[in-house]
């Protein structure tokens, strides 16, 4: 028994496991005196704040327990194939900063790329490109692209960007985030997320996690795929060069 007393209320805290929780998590139930003090104000939008991201960043902080904090991370999906959505015990954004960390090279293809939601990523991509080759590939498609997006990863070293440009013609729908290691270790993320801050983090997406350990014949044909696209007519290499011809494109918006 902590300082505060055993609360009242069937869904306790995740962290203290000893009061009521009332703040709704990612991760289940988290009470006022565990959430930390600076986050209580935006209680009301915190309905998938992901816990355990916080305990990574801060891992000395001290729940109203008085202990250390030290939610169980036994449910995350480090070591194995399996789905992502909003009812997992981990955030699509937190399992691509973790893929990033340790990757060879990184490709990826999204419909469209959005500036809040690469900012979640950039301090990841900036630190693996010094080293790390990346490729990006996005659309034109209804103009969701934000040019200032593009130039973040422009700006990066390393890393080159090819966009479908006629999206009143064609129709790039594809979403995946690749992953190499030369190890046999890589993993590819497959599913509905574009790059925003509601799909990589609130968002109703579903993500599917898949391990070249465990399906290797899948990521040979998504690689294969990758290669395809990359190399279409369709995708033209851009830079900040293409400014003209990338904002004409986003204005066309290919309905």
């Amino acid at each position: 028994m902590n300082g505060y007393g055993k609360c009242a209320g069937k869904d306790l805290c995740i962290i203290c496991n000893d009061c009521s929780g009332t703040i709704k998590t990612i991760d289940g139930m988290v009470c006022t005196n565990c959430m930390p003090k600076d986050l209580l104000s935006q209680a009301k939008s915190l309905r998938k704040h992901n816990i355990i991201s916080f305990q990574k960043t801060f891992p000395d902080y001290i729940s109203c327990a008085g202990f250390t904090n030290n939610v169980n991370e036994k449910n995350g999906l480090t070591n194995r194939s399996a789905a992502i959505t909003s009812f997992t015990p981990t955030s699509l954004i937190d399992e691509l900063n973790a893929q990033i960390a340790s990757a060879e090279s990184i490709d990826i293809v999204v419909s469209f790329i959005i500036t809040s939601g690469l900012s979640l990523l950039l301090g990841s991509l900036t630190k693996f490109t010094r080293y790390g080759k990346l490729r990006v590939i996005t659309t034109a498609y209804m103009g969701a692209t934000e040019y200032s997006a593009l130039v973040e990863l422009f700006d990066l070293p390393n890393t080159e960007v090819r966009m479908e440009l006629n999206a009143d013609r064609t129709r790039l729908h594809a979403k995946s985030f690749i992953f190499n290691r030369s190890n046999g270790d890589s993993v590819v993320f497959v599913g509905s997320a574009n790059i925003s801050r509601s799909a990589l983090t609130s968002g109703e997406e579903w993500e599917v996690k898949l391990r070249e350990k465990d399906v290797p014949e899948v990521i040979v044909d998504l690689r294969q795929s990758y290669e395809s696209l990359w190399n279409s007519n369709s995708i033209k290499p851009v830079t900040k060069k293409n400014r003209a011809e990338i904002e004409a494109a986003l204005e066309r918006r290919g309905m």
